[in-house]
């Protein structure tokens, strides 16, 4: 399997994990799916499944199109079937997904939203966090609590060491340089 970064609006991640001995993949967090199709046709990958952390428009926001362009199946958390466009697979906490030869097992980590969901792909040893965790943070709390936050970031903690925690969205300089603003402040 191959795992491709898809930048998408203006600092959103999408990501493809392709099963090159079938030429097909799976997308995680479609926002838009312009730039999922031009990658998908550049280099002739049909796409099978559309994975959603949660229902955040930057999150389903290409759900449809995509659906409707090649007829894949859409996954999500059963507690969010009324707002992931286009949903056909519900899943809970603790399942293991596995179609064709994509295999990820399922964790409900609320706090961002009540219906987040983290994909752990444990034979690639990487999880898709969606707006959960963050390099260098978290997630904003919209619908969840701050004790729902904490206990589903160590959900995510406890995984194996090795495990490559990937995010949805290109923050990092922004969450940086409020951390060097706020250390300067602190400091005079």
């Amino acid at each position: 399997m191959e795992i491709q970064i898809i930048p998408c609006l203006q600092d959103n991640y999408s990501y493809l994990i392709i099963d090159k001995t079938k030429n097909i993949a799976c997308v995680i967090d479609p926002s838009e799916a312009k730039p999922i199709i031009k990658y998908l046709e550049d280099k002739n990958i049909h796409l099978k499944y559309i994975l959603n952390t949660h229902h955040h428009y930057d999150h389903v926001g290409g759900n449809i199109e995509l659906k409707e362009k090649y007829g894949a199946s859409i996954i999500g958390y059963k507690g969010d079937k009324d707002r992931i466009p286009e949903i056909d697979i519900l899943v809970s906490d603790q399942d293991i997904w596995h179609e064709e030869n994509f295999q990820a097992k399922i964790f409900h980590i609320p706090g961002h939203t009540l219906g987040h969901i983290c994909f752990y792909f444990y034979n690639e040893e990487s999880v898709f966090t969606g707006d959960t965790l963050f390099s260098l943070g978290c997630g904003k709390i919209f619908e969840g609590t701050y004790s729902q936050m904490y206990n589903s970031l160590m959900k995510i903690k406890a995984l194996p060491e090795k495990t490559r925690s990937i995010v949805d969205m290109n923050i990092l300089n922004k969450t940086l340089n409020f951390v060097l603003l706020m250390t300067k402040t602190m400091k005079a």
